[in-house]
This record gives C-alpha cells, sequence and structure tokens, in this order.
C-alpha cells in the first residue's frame, strides 16, 4: 500500500503534468526556414520588381528585404551590396530571356517561318516582361557597366547564334540573301519591337492614339515581320 507521502506527491504532480499535457496540445507549430537558395530566390525576385519599379536611385534595400520576407543582413550576405545586387538582377533578367527564347521550337529547315517566329518571340516577351524594359533603362544610365563580361559574352553570344542559325538555313536554302548581316538584323528586330513597347505611353499620348490596343499591336506585329523579311529576302525572289 501506497504512504501517505507517496499519494501527496502523485496529487502534486498531477496538476503539472495536465499543464504540461495542454501546452503540448495548443504550442503553435515551429516555423520551418527556408532553404539558402529560396532566401535567395526571393531576395532577387523582389530586387527585380523594385528596381523595374523605382528604378536604381529610388530602389531601398530594406523594401526589397521585407517584401523577401526577410532581412537586410540577408541580403548583403548574398549580394554584398546594392549595386552588386543590381548586377545580379540584370544578369537574372537576361538569363530568363535567353532561356525562354532557347526553349523555342523553331523548324530551320522553313527559315522564313522560324524568322517570324523569332519576331514574335521578341515582341510577346516584352509585353510580359515590362520589368525588362524598366531595368535596362536604369543600365543605360551607367552607360552599360553592368552587362559586360558574362552578359554580353554568354547570353547575347547565345542569342546570336540562334538568329545566325535561322539566317544560315535561308541563306543555304536560297532564301535569304548571302550577305545577312546578323548585327544589322537583331538590331532591326530589337528597334522594331522595343522601342514601341518601352515608350508606349508617351508615343501614345504624342500620337493620340492607343498603342496598347490589342489589334493594333497584331497589325504592328504583322509590319514588323513583313519589314525583316524583306530585309534578308533574296532581291530576285521578290
Amino acid at each position: 500500500m501506497a504512504s501517505d507521502t507517496d499519494v501527496v506527491a502523485r496529487e502534486l504532480a498531477a496538476p503539472r503534468r495536465k499543464a504540461a499535457a495542454g501546452r503540448s496540445k495548443t504550442a503553435a507549430p515551429r516555423r520551418r526556414s527556408r532553404r539558402p537558395d529560396q532566401t535567395r530566390d526571393a531576395l532577387l525576385r523582389a530586387a527585380v520588381a523594385e528596381f523595374a519599379r523605382e528604378g536604381y536611385g529610388g530602389a531601398r534595400v530594406d523594401r526589397i528585404s521585407k517584401a523577401a520576407k526577410s532581412n537586410d543582413r540577408m541580403l548583403y550576405y548574398y549580394f554584398t551590396s546594392k549595386e552588386k545586387l543590381f548586377h545580379h538582377v540584370i544578369e537574372h533578367c537576361y538569363a530568363q530571356l535567353v532561356a525562354s527564347e532557347e526553349a523555342l521550337d523553331l523548324d530551320m529547315t522553313r527559315p522564313r517561318e522560324a524568322l517570324a517566329a523569332l519576331v514574335a518571340f521578341n515582341w510577346a516577351y516584352y509585353w510580359q516582361n515590362p520589368e525588362l524594359l524598366s531595368i535596362l533603362a536604369s543600365e543605360n544610365l551607367f552607360k552599360g557597366r553592368h552587362v559586360k563580361n558574362k552578359i554580353r559574352d554568354v547570353f547575347a553570344n547565345s542569342q546570336f547564334r540562334l538568329l545566325e542559325q535561322i539566317l544560315n538555313s535561308g541563306i543555304e536554302q536560297g532564301a535569304f540573301q548571302p550577305n545577312c548581316d546578323r548585327t544589322f538584323v537583331y538590331l532591326s528586330i530589337l528597334s522594331l519591337t522595343y522601342f514601341y513597347r518601352s515608350n508606349l505611353y508617351t508615343l501614345s499620348n504624342y500620337m493620340q492614339i492607343d498603342l496598347g490596343d490589342q489589334e493594333r499591336r497584331q497589325a504592328w506585329l504583322v509590319h514588323v515581320q513583313a519589314m525583316i523579311e524583306d530585309l534578308v529576302r533574296r532581291k530576285d525572289d521578290r
């Protein structure tokens, strides 16, 4: 038989056990920490939005950290400084552009259609990713110092290579001029697609027409495709 001392000890311990059980049932679940790569990606995405909206000068590190649900210490750990973060943002935007372009399923045996599809891709990409235009506008204020080296050597060469494949296919088939200059063709595509989109609001106001209208945009794409094809087509194939 248990002694009086044992009974008292059990009675005193019972409330403590019940309280502990209650705490274990009501305690909030422990928050899982994000993996380092998730934190870095979140900061980078937040930085893209901030730089696109505010420009380099107006962008603030604390807003980027807050939007990414992180903190300034982690931002500086991954990116060192605001300027280096901006460099990573530009690199990220270029990488996405090139990856999307490389994912195109172009039929190189039909170079005219492939070239038209490449023009359409550029046109659509600027509408779907307007942050790229804002960020490049900021970069031009720096005279392009962040787009040198890796960006120029890797991403630009990749874009040139795809265009060159299309042009070479057209030349081999006798559909394109043998002296097609890839630089002129590339600049022509960018000029006719990028300029329209990047100056949409000022041009619409100046010309008193809605350049963002869907039918007008489609008509411009058809016009640009015809101009680019005319630029590369053999003169005796008209």
